[in-house]
């Protein structure tokens, strides 16, 4: 059994249930582990954190579970006049073990470019995750490639943006070459990071939601 840390949000998998779930009381999370041979949890301070946690190990809640925070509009956001704007989400079909990218290129405030691609390969295991690696890569080369300097960046899940940068391990090929592939990229293109809720009614973050489901219609 592991892992310990007071929190609000309990992340837990492979517990009894034998299914990712995030719990709101240490006395429902012990309930859940004690005794379940495997189990990994750990406690944080935000449920955003507590999903981070369970994504990191390749699995996620089901889309009813992933947040109960009423919807909200989507924010407007100030664009970079000098730069592209993108939205990237991941997607997994477990029947066949592919995980795809969505991507939205937006100009001032309406999709202008959109595409999707779902892949099998060594990094099916990291699931939706592998996806949004996927589609962040696919993002900068796209703004390279049309001639863009900056780059504002939207995603949901904090590998992103941690993974580039450094602030988190890599320790496995997906995230140590999407690192390489980020400083890399870091000569000829500018990404200012942008991490959103998902799931709470963000109109490009959910469409690039809708893409990356979509890709898996092509065959």
């Amino acid at each position: 059994m592991r892992s310990f840390t007071v929190g609000k949000f309990y992340a837990v998998l492979d517990g009894h249930s034998r299914k990712p779930m995030i719990l709101e009381s240490w006395d429902a999370c012990k309930r859940e582990v004690t005794g379940a041979k495997g189990v990994k949890f750990k406690g944080f301070p935000t449920k955003d954190e507590a999903l981070d946690f369970i994504r990191i190990h390749g699995q996620d809640l089901p889309d009813g579970e992933r947040s109960n925070t009423a919807a909200k509009p989507a924010e407007k956001k100030e664009e970079d006049p000098d730069g592209v704007v993108i939205y990237v989400d991941g997607s997994y079909e477990l029947t066949t073990q592919r995980y795809a990218y969505g991507m939205v290129v937006v100009h001032e405030g309406e999709e202008i470019h959109s595409e999707c691609e779902a892949v099998k390969g060594e990094y099916s295991a990291m699931r939706n995750v592998a996806g949004e690696v996927l589609g962040a890569m696919k993002a900068m080369t796209y703004s390279k490639e049309n001639g863009f300097s900056h780059l504002t960046l939207y995603f949901d899940y904090q590998g992103i943006e941690s993974w580039a940068i450094g602030t988190w391990k890599r320790n496995n090929p997906l995230t140590q070459g999407y690192h390489t592939f980020y400083q890399n990229m870091r000569s000829v293109l500018t990404v200012k990071f942008m991490k959103v809720k998902g799931h709470s009614g963000d109109r490009f973050n959910d469409r690039a939601d809708e893409i990356a489901k979509s890709a898996f219609l092509k065959g």
